[in-house]
């Protein structure tokens, strides 16, 4: 695989940037019930569906830390800071559309709160790296958020500005670039940013790392949920350090007879790693690192873990030629 050069990455991070401002002011958007995009027009190796990707290489396995094949490059690694365990999944892929989600349940479909055991879910993406989702189907949420899943809307209910259950949102775009918005109330959030459509859209926050620096104002900004920001705690999130290269970070928490991580420690590791956006998912026992048919962070190998409503997971596109 080829190697992303530092001025391609220079030029991609400074056009997305321009791009989001550019949509930053945009009109608001009246989303129909039941949109779905139409990305017939772009040759990705994979569809925007349902449908899992390839089932990864056996040989693709070089270690029990890394994998690759011609579309994929995993190296997993870890660490402890503050005294806590954590573990860094960095990704680098091919094509955007090897960034997807699943649904638990028959449906595959988001519209319902079916949950599934997370190792099982995972293995049935046939995912390189996995993790837990945005827990969208939470009743603490009273309905509420924004959410896209491999290019359908499937919720689309924000508070009104100055509502009470207003969440940080992240926009991945059609070619795989984050976009965090902070706290955007209902119809705030335009069709497309910078002119690219939404692959998926994720309603729990809050952003960690936003143009490289970390996030301060955990403190002083109030979200639909109490994420116990000054508290250590488990904890996951995603980021993308460049064109098609993310890491997702998470930590070991009192489940495991360790304390946890505040937001601010979470954002100073992420900010660490270098990545340009890092963006909070849901914890405690839900956080899932899947690689390699394994729950890498499982330090005691626990064998009651909590089921997944949804998973964020990279696929493997080896043996696939796009249309």
């Amino acid at each position: 695989m080829k190697k992303i050069t530092a001025v391609l990455l220079t030029i991609m991070l400074l056009t997305a940037g321009a791009a989001f401002a550019e949509d930053a002011a945009a009109p608001a958007y009246d989303w129909p019930e039941g949109f779905s995009y139409d990305f017939s027009d772009r040759a990705y190796l994979l569809p925007i569906n349902a449908e899992t990707g390839s089932k990864p290489l056996d040989a693709g396995f070089t270690s029990s830390t890394t994998y690759e094949d011609s579309t994929i490059q995993v190296t997993i690694t870890s660490g402890r800071e503050y005294n806590c365990d954590y573990w860094v999944a960095d990704i680098v892929i091919s094509d955007p559309s090897q960034l997807r989600t699943m649904a638990a349940g028959k449906e595959r479909n988001f519209a319902f709160s079916s949950t599934e055991d997370a190792v099982g879910l995972a293995k049935k993406s046939k995912a390189v790296v996995a993790i837990n989702g945005d827990y969208y189907t939470d009743s603490a949420r009273g309905g509420r958020g924004f959410v896209i899943r491999q290019g359908a809307l499937y919720l689309n209910k924000l508070d009104p500005a100055g509502g009470s259950k207003l969440m940080d949102i992240l926009l991945i775009d059609e070619d795989g670039n984050f976009h965090g918005l902070h706290r955007p109330a209902s119809g705030e959030i335009p069709q497309t940013i910078g002119g690219k459509r939404i692959l998926n859209a994720f309603a729990f926050g809050p952003i960690l790392v936003e143009d490289g620096k970390r996030v301060t104002d955990y403190a002083g900004s109030e979200r639909w949920v109490e994420m116990k920001h000054g508290d250590p705690m488990q904890r996951m999130c995603i980021c993308q350090a460049g064109p098609l290269h993310y890491k997702v970070i998470c930590c070991s928490g009192k489940s495991y007879g360790q304390p946890g991580m505040t937001l601010d420690d979470l954002a100073r590791l992420a900010e660490a790693e270098g990545v340009q956006t890092a963006y909070n998912l849901d914890g405690g026992d839900s956080t899932l690192l899947y690689f390699n048919g394994n729950r890498v962070n499982n330090s005691e190998k626990r064998s009651s873990l909590r089921q997944l409503h949804d998973i964020i997971y990279f696929a493997s596109a080896e043996g696939v030629t796009a249309p």
